[in-house]
């Protein structure tokens, strides 16, 4: 999966289909917080993607609570262009 940010280092990018957060490097709580106020705006039509440090086992209540499903995804493919960390996928239940 080739999820690389683009060219300006935005933290927050979109691709055909998932959105796409980096969170790594920030002091927690703060992937939590970027992460929920990603999801709180209102903006995420798609799935979002989070790229982390470590995996958020705190976040997994609050995403619960927000009536989103989550699901780690392998974030190592074995060659120079693959990112340390952990991804995790988000999508709203259906309604």
């Amino acid at each position: 999966m080739t999820c690389a940010r683009p060219e300006e280092k935005s933290r927050i990018w979109r691709v055909a289909d998932a959105v796409h957060i980096d969170v790594r490097g920030l002091a927690p709580p703060e992937p939590m917080v970027a992460i929920l106020q990603t999801i709180d705006g209102g903006d995420i039509d798609t799935a979002l993607i989070a790229h982390l440090d470590q995996e958020p086992i705190f976040l997994y209540p609050e995403l619960d609570d927000r009536g989103w499903s989550h699901e780690l995804l392998p974030s190592s493919c074995g060659g120079t262009d693959c990112e340390d960390g952990v991804m995790l996928r988000m999508a709203r239940w259906a309604t």
